[in-house]
């Protein structure tokens, strides 16, 4: 515990934050709408490429570029509505999202303190998507792009777009414990960091690439912990890990991205998961010697 700060909160919560494409799933989510359409999915990212280079950010290139499809009648019907069912068609990694269940069960239930483990998914794809896949019902708080529709129904603007640095953003309002979309406004207010309800040590992040990075980097600067995942049939994939977690030290392990258990990555999250259930404890009983903090028993 910070010896500098009085804990007048039990920050009892532990989250654990996924990236979606590729750390969840094996593929990313608009192949689903490039099968459904006969689109070219390696066209699609070429000319997404190509509107990166005129100067648009990966998230407004892809978006962009799939709203000209639909505009064109190349896609001819995309709501968010389509959205919601197509993400049932989402497949996830060995193993996930069942670990979840196994996950919440890890913290000590013989301690006097039982923390939470939650989940959240910060996403650069479609929430709606997302939210029609499985793994939404197991989820405190779902991020990802969303849209507005115009007068034929589809998908035309967005109103929301989750870049790599946006993801940050989202990690601050868990930590302030802002989950509703007007409370997004009041992220940069000031809260003391003893007031937080899940502190940044108290929180797991599991990305695969790059794009992860300034959450990696937030999380190990203030005390939490992160996981570079890669698909363990892909080369390419691994030597990116290993060069964010062996070279950069940018993650704390690396795993393949199966979620079974007795895996790698089950193994990893576990062990976290009792680090920061034990912590908890422990920073309790040492306010309660302090008098910072009322007994447990008669907390939220």
């Amino acid at each position: 515990m910070d010896t500098n700060l009085n804990t007048f909160l039990p920050q009892t919560e532990i989250a654990v934050i996924f990236d979606f494409d590729i750390t969840l799933t094996p593929k990313y989510m608009q192949s689903i709408i490039f099968d459904r359409f006969n689109i070219d999915e390696n066209n699609f990212w070429s000319e997404t490429e190509d509107l990166k280079l005129q100067g648009y950010d990966s998230e407004h290139a892809y978006i962009k570029n799939l709203i000209s499809y639909i505009r064109s009648g190349k896609i001819n019907k995309l709501s968010n509505q389509d959205l919601i069912k197509l993400g049932s068609e989402l497949e996830f990694h060995k193993g996930f999202p069942n670990i979840l269940d196994r996950l919440k069960d890890i913290p000590d239930q013989t301690n006097e303190i039982s923390p939470k483990v939650k989940f959240y998914v910060i996403s650069s794809g479609f929430e709606d998507m997302i939210k029609g896949s499985k793994v939404y019902p197991r989820l405190k708080r779902l991020w990802g792009c969303t849209f507005d529709e115009n007068e034929k129904g589809n998908i035309d603007f967005p109103k929301e777009t989750i870049s790599s640095t946006t993801k940050t953003q989202k990690l601050f309002l868990i930590n302030k414990g802002l989950l509703k979309n007007e409370d997004s406004l009041s992220v940069n207010d000031f809260m003391p960091y003893e007031s937080r309800p899940v502190p940044f040590k108290n929180m797991i992040y599991v990305g695969d690439g790059p794009t992860d990075v300034p959450c990696f980097s937030l999380l190990m600067q203030n005390g939490g912990q992160s996981v570079a995942v890669y698909e363990p049939k892909d080369k390419k994939a691994f030597d990116e890990c290993y060069r964010l977690v062996v070279e950069s030290k940018r993650a704390d392990v690396m795993c393949p991205a199966d979620y079974s258990e007795d895996s790698q990555l089950y193994l990893s999250l576990s062990k976290m998961i009792e680090k920061i259930s034990d912590n908890i404890n422990s920073d309790i009983e040492n306010s309660k010697s302090k008098g910072l903090i009322k007994s447990p028993e008669h907390l939220n």
